[in-house]
């Protein structure tokens, strides 16, 4: 899983990189750069896994932050290309909008006017995916005067994907098939992913778990687009996270902070992205590993490894709730909770799986 920070200079970006790697700022260089970041995805079932299982290694789910450089703070440049590429590789964007009003930090553009900065950037992320998908169609529609008429299917997706961008909309909001998603997957187009703004606001604002803090007309702009929403005050995520872990509670506490920005958009970069989470356990390693909705245990053995899932035979299962309830596996088996699924079992949410594989 990888999502892409991007927004204005100045808004936040590298703090909220920060706020969810512990990844502290680079040094200024004068060039721009990719910069990496993982976080781990807390996952508490997993550890009552390990402690029973007596598993040496604990594995979590992780997503991989980019930090690109920031959008032009002249409207009317374009986005350089390689901030384009980095966040083409992303599966969610989340879009930093500087709503705090230091006079310490300069603003790019002179002013601070979240809502202005908030249009531009939607605007710029238009533009760009019809940019690309012009480009396409100038040449598929010369192979398709020509005689190639295999490219009349993906002529008239680029079409629909068109007239919906110049309508004003986000292509994550249009209803395309999945003959189409499929034409269309390969232009990487920024409106076609999912997408959280996050609403960076001053030091004393109300900025709780709940997305207080964003103003309803701006919620409502995000779900017009087909995005989410949220705020915090980044200055104070960063000092929470340069803070020791026990110090981290009672000031929390004191603010009235119910969940860290990094706990939030964490949360919801999962739940956006449509993901779940199954369980491998073991004395080597128990570990907690996302899957997308609907996935099969044929495909999940994948994400444990190619060889399982190519001698794939059963899939021993047991929900964790049981394995909590009633405490070991041999007691799971005599309450007639495990059972034995085949290649098409739709993986659950919770699910502790043993594959019986044969390479």
């Amino acid at each position: 899983m990888r999502v892409g920070i991007i927004g204005l200079g100045q808004s936040g970006k590298s703090s909220l990189f920060y706020s969810m790697t512990g990844q502290p700022p680079d040094p200024p260089s004068g060039r721009p750069h990719r910069r990496l970041g993982v976080a781990k995805i807390p996952e508490p079932r997993v550890e009552l896994i390990a402690k029973l299982d007596g598993s040496k290694k604990t594995s979590y789910p992780e997503i991989t932050f980019i930090d690109p450089e920031g959008f032009p703070a002249d409207a009317s440049k374009s986005l350089s290309g390689e901030m384009l590429g980095m966040a083409r590789e992303a599966d969610l964007l989340t879009l930093v909008v500087r709503a705090f009003g230091n006079p310490a930090v300069m603003h790019p553009r002179g002013t601070v006017d979240p809502h202005r900065d908030l249009d531009s950037s939607f605007a710029d992320l238009i533009i760009q995916d019809l940019a690309v998908l012009e480009g396409r169609l100038k040449k598929i529609r010369k192979d398709y005067e020509r005689g190639k008429k295999e490219f009349r299917r993906e002529l008239e997706a680029a079409e629909k994907a068109v007239a919906a961008l110049e309508d004003d909309k986000f292509l994550i909001q249009v209803p395309f098939n999945n003959v189409e998603k499929q034409d269309l997957a390969a232009l990487e187009l920024l409106t076609m992913k999912d997408g959280i703004v996050a609403w960076n606001v001053d030091e004393d604002a109300e900025f709780g778990s709940g997305g207080r803090g964003v103003e309803p007309n701006v919620k409502e702009i995000c779900d017009k687009r087909g995005w989410g929403a949220g705020a915090a005050s980044l200055a104070i995520e960063t000092e929470i996270m340069e803070m020791e872990a026990t110090d981290r509670p009672d000031f929390l506490k004191d603010l009235g902070i119910e969940k860290t920005i990094q706990e939030r958009l964490l949360t919801a970069i999962y739940k956006r992205l449509g993901l779940i989470t199954f369980f491998t356990g073991g004395p080597v390693e128990a570990a907690a590993r996302p899957v997308p909705t609907g996935t099969s245990a044929y495909d999940a053995a994948g994400k444990v490894h190619r060889d399982i899932q190519k001698g794939f035979i059963r899939a021993e299962v047991m929900g964790f709730d049981d394995l909590n309830e009633h405490g070991s596996v041999e007691a799971v088996r005599k309450a007639g909770k495990y059972r034995l699924e085949k290649k098409e079992y739709t993986v659950q949410d919770g699910d502790i799986i043993h594959f019986r594989f044969n390479v």
